[in-house]
C-alpha cells in the first residue's frame, strides 16, 4: 500500500487524474480528513479534492507506472 500527498487547482485536473487512475486494475482512493472516496469516482473526487491537498491511498505496491503518470499532480 502507498500513500502519496496530490493537490488539484482546476476541476480538469481532476477529471484527468481519474481518467490515469480508472487505466490501473487496483484499487485507490482518496482521503481528506476523515472521508474517503473511490479515486476512481469524477463525482467523489471532485467533492472531496478541489483547491486541497489530498492523500492518495494505493491498494498496491507495484504501482510505478502510475506514479510518474500522476507526477504533476504531487503535492
Amino acid at each position: 500500500m502507498k500513500h502519496i500527498l496530490v493537490k488539484f487547482d482546476q476541476a480538469d485536473q481532476i477529471i484527468n487524474f481519474v481518467r490515469i487512475i480508472n487505466r490501473y486494475s487496483y484499487d485507490a482512493d482518496v482521503k481528506c480528513g476523515s472521508r474517503v472516496v473511490d479515486a476512481k469516482s469524477v463525482v467523489g473526487v471532485l467533492s472531496l479534492a478541489k483547491s486541497k491537498t489530498v492523500e492518495l491511498i494505493l491498494h498496491t505496491d507495484e504501482c510505478d507506472g502510475l506514479l510518474e503518470e500522476i507526477a504533476p499532480y504531487a503535492a
